[in-house]
């Protein structure tokens, strides 16, 4: 499964996907965001790679949640098609 949102492309295996999602769905912004030196809260993501993060304002990690949300939709779209 492929997850493309602004600047991001994403690859994962139906299962690496589903507990990602599941790890970010969890996430609550308020609890978990930072404020950053331009006075704006940002969630950062860790990545495997400790030299790579994601960083996401609330407005946009909304956005990133929906396009996941979009993917599962359409996956079981296909399936259904198949």
């Amino acid at each position: 499964m492929n997850i493309w949102h602004n600047n991001l492309l994403l690859n994962f295996t139906k299962e690496e996907f589903l507990s990602f999602r599941k790890v970010i769905n969890d996430l609550v912004f308020g609890d978990n965001s930072l404020p950053f030196p331009d006075d704006i809260d940002r969630i950062i993501l860790r990545t495997p790679n400790r030299d790579i993060s994601f960083t996401f304002a609330e407005f946009d990690f909304e956005q990133f949640k929906q396009a996941m949300d979009e993917a599962i939709y359409f996956s079981e779209i296909y399936s259904m098609m198949q």
